[in-house]
């Protein structure tokens, strides 16, 4: 029996390499990014240009960011058919602190964000707290390399909303598209 279950493991952690193999077969790129609640953050500087939709600009917090009076929930949306019905997705982050939250989702962005060449937003060191101030980002692409080899097709929404003190203080609305590789 014990030699069963160890074979039963073996299998599936060459099950799990071998996902992690398959070649993503999706592009994303960013439609649009919008926020609301400027008492403590403001997105509204950041621009998307050209074909590739890169995301230039600065963006503001307004505060230090604690462990102790600021979390965040987030959810996702899909529209397929790019007709704006979004049904939402299973993929959500339950209410935690703003720095557990980055330090537990920050790699999926991370190739997307290099510090010192797209931002100077210092995340890469999972700062507790998120120091308050002007930060740039310049020229970023979604690199999807880390995400899962399965994604849905259309207009994906993510929502961040942020509480202060348990109470809502706003939200962050990131809408990328992704769709076949051509």
């Amino acid at each position: 029996k014990t030699m069963k279950q160890f074979l039963f493991c073996v299998l599936i952690m060459l099950i799990g390499k071998t996902c992690a193999l398959i070649p993503r077969t999706y592009e994303t790129r960013f439609i649009s990014i919008t926020s609301n609640g400027t008492n403590l953050f403001d997105f509204s500087q950041i621009r998307f240009l050209g074909r590739e939709r890169m995301a230039n600009g600065t963006f503001e917090l307004k505060e230090d960011l604690d462990n102790e009076s600021f979390s965040v929930v987030g959810e996702t949306f899909i529209d397929s058919v790019g007709d704006g019905e979004y049904k939402q997705l299973p993929f959500t982050a339950p209410k935690q602190s703003v720095c557990t939250a980055l330090k537990a989702y920050w790699s999926y962005f991370e190739p997307s964000i290099k510090y010192g060449v797209k931002t100077d937003f210092p995340a890469h060191t999972h700062p507790c707290p998120l120091p308050k101030g002007i930060y740039y980002i310049k020229d970023v692409v979604l690199k999807n390399d880390n995400w899962p080899v399965i994604m849905p097709r259309g207009y994906l929404k993510a929502v961040a909303n942020l509480f202060k003190n348990d109470e809502y203080g706003g939200s962050l609305e990131i809408v990328s598209q992704i769709s076949d590789l051509s």
